[in-house]
């Protein structure tokens, strides 16, 4: 059997996986070792019958229904960790590390124009303005969301800040973005939503400024609770993720779309962890 691999953008064999459901068939490919769903819905589907805010409603009462204690104890852990440790934007903490500082300190420089791929209702891109401007820099938001619900949320606040959503898949987005304008671009836990991500970053490059860079989250496939966890680990959500990716089938992604990974800190993608970082940077 053959399908199409998103890290090569060509059909490839692959086999079957333990892991589907509901109708929904992960694969893994033979050559890359990437996990992904072979019937992805469309993008269309995703603006509003697959839309991310009924996604999680819907997944939320799966699991509850399946492991019912598991999930309460996994919903009071996470409420006792925000209240004490308060919200973490990992991300923002590597962007301001990216971001070299600008030349003329006096004044912050130019904004920073800054992509936020799957920005949902605006709060992660909001913070990171934030951040920014606690070190003098301005930030003109740019947000791509393809929930139209979400979009509708987030726009009204970004032109706030003199920036502006664009509601539309994540390829429509980037395409309308004008050659080398942007500064840093943002996806947490987007690209796993993404079925054509190689095309996504390749037609990227071309949006992006010399020094700019591409900061990432996504879940971890390789991680130790995935192996213990099996078909119940956090990280499966049907269908909108589309794509499972380990710290090596990233980079191999990253590597066929012309990008390398810069080194983060040792954390990034350590299989304790459900989840990883990554930053890109154009190979050019």
């Amino acid at each position: 059997m053959k399908t199409t691999c998103p890290i090569l953008g060509r059909p490839t064999a692959v086999e079957a996986t333990p892991y589907d459901r509901d109708g929904w068939r992960l694969v893994r490919c033979s050559e890359t070792g990437l996990v992904f769903l072979a019937n992805p819905p469309a993008y269309e589907e995703l603006a509003e019958t697959f839309a991310w805010e009924r996604t999680t409603v819907a997944e939320t009462a799966h699991r509850r229904s399946e492991e019912p204690v598991f999930s309460t104890f996994s919903r009071l852990w996470k409420r006792t960790r925000r209240r004490y440790q308060g919200s973490r934007n990992r991300i923002a903490t590597l962007a301001l590390k990216r971001v070299r500082p600008p030349t003329d300190r006096k004044h912050g420089g130019p904004p920073l124009r800054v992509v936020d791929i799957g920005c949902a209702g605006g709060d992660r891109m909001l913070d990171l303005c934030d951040r920014f401007a606690r070190r003098g820099r301005e930030v003109v938001p740019i947000g791509i969301e393809i929930s139209t619900t979400l979009a509708a949320i987030a726009a009204p606040r970004f032109e706030s800040k003199g920036g502006c959503v664009l509601a539309c898949s994540a390829l429509d987005g980037v395409a309308r973005l004008e050659p080398r304008s942007i500064d840093l671009v943002v996806m947490s836990a987007f690209l796993e939503h993404e079925a054509r991500p190689r095309d996504l970053l390749a037609t990227l490059r071309d949006s992006l400024s010399k020094g700019a860079c591409i900061v990432l989250k996504v879940p971890n496939f390789a991680s130790w609770n995935r192996l213990i966890r099996g078909r119940r680990w956090c990280g499966f959500r049907y269908p909108d993720h589309v794509s499972y990716f380990t710290p090596a089938t990233l980079a191999r992604l990253a590597s066929e779309s012309g990008y390398r990974v810069l080194p983060n800190t040792w954390g990034d993608g350590m299989p304790l962890s459900d989840n990883m970082y990554a930053t890109l940077t154009p190979d050019r």
